[in-house]
């Protein structure tokens, strides 16, 4: 029998929950590092960063990232809110 959608969404919210827990335990550091700017993570790694997003998707796309699949982006700033991408 063919996945559901509800069954492709479960492991993909659990990766997102693993994702928001990396993101929380490493805010700090990346604070230090990367202030104001959108980083990009996969597997952990920063693996690029810019203060523009559109320069980040272009970065990525050269290392052969796809920007809404293979990484995990956020804006690192010491002002609190959210931005939804």
């Amino acid at each position: 029998m063919p996945a559901t959608p509800a069954d492709r969404t479960l492991p993909n919210l659990d990766n997102a929950r693993k994702i928001e827990t990396w993101w929380e335990a490493h805010y700090s550091e990346l604070l230090t590092s990367h202030p104001e700017q959108f980083v990009a993570v996969r597997d952990g790694t920063v693996v690029a960063s810019n203060p523009d997003l559109a320069m980040l998707v272009y970065e990525l796309r050269d290392l052969g990232l796809r920007p809404r699949e293979d990484v995990a982006i956020e804006f690192i700033t010491a002002r609190k809110g959210q931005l939804l991408l």
